[in-house]
């Protein structure tokens, strides 16, 4: 277990300095450059030169990248361009509401999802099984933009249940945080409650399938065990690798449900600085969010071999 330990984090090497290579270009492939992108189009040349050697864009692109990987790898993120507090200092402060939301958000996708898949395994092909696909079906379908809005005029502005924005962190109550996140959750998770249901039944159905849960029939053994011992154990590896591609895709729509709640989390501290040309703040948050999907896919490979010995070779 340990030499996978160690080979999965080597593995991420090669991940985060290509991931850290396309943040960086970001910047770089701004039309007119970044120095003109922050200055305007009616800046003289020589403001746009004096931007130019202030951020060290004069320099060739290989050594603004290491330039840049290095002040990251201690910690820098540079400060912003807006408010010139640094990047760090922002992203730290945004970044408990981002976690708190994606953790919610998925043990809720999890919690119905999983549910949801086992049944329509278990009674597949029936009435029952076809209203879970279509209504997954649906999940898929409706855009989470549109959902939300849905949930905010009937919940929050005919029926005054919740509170259609903003944001109270666990801290300062219990109850009035699941007020404040019952919409933004409902919202975010729809994508991921259809895709994990979805999942779980094929994972569930091929398992059934399976030589050891015919040999599991012809034992006498309960249905009970049958569906938890044998089937979902071994359904398990595909269900957890599933809700771990959920969890990295979940972070892209959490800027989206970040900015229309009115949230402040890392999406709409991303979504301020694109509209104002941050650009340190805008590479600061991609890193923070790639640094987030690589802990969650070295969390899930981890989780896969433990409870699947096979995978560990």
């Amino acid at each position: 277990m340990l030499s996978l330990f160690l080979q999965r984090l080597l593995m991420l090497v090669p991940t985060v300095i290509l991931g850290t290579l396309l943040i960086f270009s970001i910047v770089q492939i701004t039309p007119g450059g970044p120095a003109y992108a922050i200055a305007g189009a009616d800046a003289t040349p020589e403001f746009v030169e004096r931007i130019n050697e202030e951020l060290g864009l004069n320099d060739p692109l290989p050594i603004q990248y290491v330039n840049w990987l290095t002040d990251l790898i201690q910690g820098s993120f540079g400060d912003s361009l807006v408010s010139g507090q640094p990047v760090s200092d922002l992203i730290w402060n945004r970044l408990p509401v981002t976690s708190v939301l994606a953790l919610e958000t998925l043990l809720v996708s999890f919690i119905i999802g999983l549910p949801l898949g086992l049944t329509a395994a278990i009674r597949a092909n029936t009435g029952l099984d076809g209203a879970i696909r279509v209504s997954s079906g649906l999940g898929l379908a409706i855009p989470e933009f549109w959902f939300g809005i849905l949930v905010v005029n009937l919940f929050a502005l005919q029926l005054f249940w919740l509170p259609p924005i903003g944001y109270t962190p666990p801290g300062d109550g219990i109850l009035s945080h699941l007020r404040s996140v019952i919409l933004p959750v409902a919202t975010l998770s729809l994508g991921p409650i259809a895709v994990i249901t979805r999942f779980t039944r094929s994972a569930m159905i091929e398992a059934l399938e399976g030589p050891y849960v015919r040999t599991a029939w012809a034992l006498g053994i309960s249905r009970r065990e049958v569906y938890f011992r044998f089937a979902l154990k071994n359904a398990m590896t595909s269900i957890v690798t599933i809700v771990g591609i959920v969890a990295t895709v979940m972070m892209g729509g959490a800027v989206l449900v970040e900015s229309l709640f009115a949230i402040p989390g890392l999406g709409q501290l991303m979504v301020t600085s694109v509209l104002t040309k941050d650009f340190p703040v805008v590479q600061g948050v991609a890193v923070a969010l790639l640094a987030l999907v690589i802990v969650i896919n070295f969390t899930v490979d981890i989780l896969v071999a433990a409870i699947d010995p096979r995978t560990r070779t």
